[in-house]
């Protein structure tokens, strides 16, 4: 997986927002390579709104996603999400603090449509994920 050709160069829509953001919908994944495969989530609405994420296989190469039939039809998924295939998934990073090690949120990753660019941050309730993953 060639980190460099996975990121989309439009603009991601969030029809519902993200949690806590319902009001922003509308986001771009900007890179720099010397972070990559860390990239950042940037509101285009609010610009200060940005969040550091990195797919999820990069954390845990076995991650299995789980979409109900609800969430498929939201993101107009006519295939059993993959990711890095039909799906990009990431995971919202915490960068930590000098006492606190960097982690991320496994348990709500972002699922974006790599056809359509609609995304959503999804809750995988049925599942052994945390939100306080160590990186």
């Amino acid at each position: 997986m060639e980190d460099t050709e996975q990121w989309p160069q439009g603009v991601v829509h969030f029809p519902e927002g993200l949690p806590g953001f319902e009001k922003l919908r509308e986001f771009v994944l900007l890179q720099d390579e010397e972070l990559l495969p860390i990239v950042f989530l940037r509101s285009l609405v609010e610009p200060k709104i940005c969040f550091p994420v990195l797919p999820i296989q990069r954390i845990q190469q076995d991650y299995q996603l789980r979409l109900g039939e609800d969430d498929r039809r939201f993101l107009n998924l006519s295939e059993d999400p993959v990711p890095g295939r039909n799906v990009l998934c990431l995971a919202i990073l915490n960068l930590g603090t000098g006492a606190q090690p960097p982690s991320a949120n496994l348990f709500a990753p972002i699922v974006v449509n790599m056809e359509n660019w609609i995304a959503k941050q999804i809750m995988q309730f049925d599942s052994p994920y945390s939100a306080v993953a160590e990186v």
